[in-house]
This record gives structure tokens, sequence and C-alpha cells, in this order.
């Protein structure tokens, strides 16, 4: 099976090309990734902008993965990402009607969340659904890997002098290699699906975890009364964006979730971090 990466040189899709184990992997990419471990990946130089460039390729793919993604504030910039780009892929691959299979990567907070990072990828979950054999992926916070998004996230939080944060929802962390082994596991899934883990976790709690291993200091978790302004003064003083904090601050638990389904035993961030701290 040949498969198509679009913007996958980002942290999420050069992980997902190592573990799903396609016969013939290609990556869209304005980036080459760098490592010898990718060189078995055949990199494809561009932007999802540039429609004449990616289009033609689409025919040529049983499966495309749709990574695409900027957490800009900026409205053009995140329409060409999350929206335009998913549009003009599905709606190539339903004008071939080879029965190609579309995953598309959103965020289980999806339908809740209000800032334009949530906006635009529920359109991009609508555009997804243009094509029959599509899956839309609704991520919690992902970690592990090449690049672990959510440690290098808190590293540099603290690294910003961080010491207190309002405590939010559960993040449900999940392993990348849960993730891949839930979407191999979807094969025959059409539609979305939650892939958050059974964690309780909320984002303080995992800085914590990762402040604890490596002997740094505790931050706060501020509730009730306490915890205004919190989130208006850590992005005042640029310690966070604003849409990091407001995905941070959602909460991620889903029971249906299908990796709770497939996978037997989930891998923990608590048991992650200590084995960082031996590397």
């Amino acid at each position: 099976m040949k498969a198509l990466f679009i913007g996958g040189s980002g942290y999420i899709g050069k992980n997902l090309m190592k573990l799903m184990n396609h016969e013939e992997t290609a990556y869209y990419s304005r980036h080459k990734i760098e490592g010898k471990e990718y060189d078995g990946f055949n990199w494809i130089q561009g932007d999802v902008s540039e429609k004449d460039k990616l289009i033609p390729l689409i025919q040529s793919y049983d499966v495309i993965y749709y990574l695409a993604n900027t957490y800009s504030t900026d409205e053009k910039e995140s329409f060409a990402a999350n929206v335009q780009g998913i549009k003009d892929v599905a709606t190539e691959v339903k004008r071939i009607d080879k029965n190609q299979r579309l995953i598309y990567f959103s965020s289980i907070n999806v339908h809740y969340g209000q800032n334009e990072y949530f906006r635009t990828r529920r359109t991009g979950e609508d555009n997804a659904a243009l094509v029959k054999n599509h899956l839309n992926v609704r991520l919690s916070f992902v970690f592990g890997g090449d690049g672990d998004y959510l440690s290098s996230t808190i590293a540099s939080l603290l690294k910003k002098g961080l010491d207190r944060f309002e405590k939010g929802g559960r993040i449900c962390p999940t392993h990348i290699q849960d993730l891949a082994e839930t979407i191999k596991k979807s094969e025959g899934i059409f539609g979305s699906i939650y892939t958050n883990s059974t964690s309780q976790l909320t984002f303080v709690d995992c800085i914590n975890i990762y402040a604890k291993h490596f002997g740094l200091p505790e931050v706060k978790e501020m509730s009730g009364f306490l915890a205004r302004n919190t989130g208006s003064k850590l992005i005042e003083e640029g310690k966070i964006d604003k849409i990091t904090y407001d995905r941070v601050m959602a909460d991620y638990y889903r029971e249906s979730s299908s990796l709770i389904r497939f996978v037997k035993e989930e891998k923990k961030y608590e048991d992650y971090v200590a084995q960082l701290l031996k590397a």
C-alpha cells in the first residue's frame, strides 16, 4: 500500500511514517526531515497552498494522511492549512473515485473550542467528510517518539520561569505508538474517532511530573478565586500563547475513545518521563 503524508515533516507525521509500515511512503512538505531513519521516505517539496503541485500527486496513493496544520492566529494562514488544503485534497479523492483512504487529523474538542484553531478544524472535518472512505482522527495531546511535542512544550514553559498555572481539564496524553496502533485497527471505520488515553492527567499534572523527574520547582495549581486572570497574565508575560492556553485548558476525556478500545496496555506519561531521565 502506498501512502502520502501531507504536512508529514511535523511531529505526528514524521513519527507515524515510521510506525504505520506502509510498503511505500512519501511526504509532501516545505521541509525535509533530517536523519538517516527518514532516508527511505520520498520527500516531495511543496506547500498545501500550491494546488497545482499537490493535486496531481493524489491519484498515485492508496491512503492520504492530511497533517498540514497551523496554530497561527492569522486567519489567512489558518484557512489555507486547516480548511482549503483539505478541501482541495478531498475534492480530488472524490473525483478520482477509487476508494482511496483519507485520514484527517483534528482535535477532540473540535466542536467546543472557541478560537480560530478549533473553528477551522471543524470546517476541515466537514471537508474530509466529502469522501466516503474518510477518517477524522480527533486527538488529545500526544507524547513520545521523535520530537515529543508535549514534553518539549512543558520544557519550554519551565524554561520561561513558569511557576503557576490554572487547573484545567484532563488532557489525557496519548503515546504516539498507541495512536499509530489505534489508526491501524480503525481501518474499516468511516467517520470520526477519539484517540484519548484513559489518563486523568491535567496539563498541570504533566508539568509537575516532568518537573519532579528533572529536579525542577513544582508549578502551583491555581483554582477558584485565586485563578482569576492567571491565563491572561501568563499570555501577557509571553510565557504561553492564547491558542496553546485554550487547548491545554480543555477537557479531552471521552469514554468512547477508540484507543481505549484497541490498545490493551496504554503507555503512561509518568513512565515515559522516567525513561527520559535515564536516557
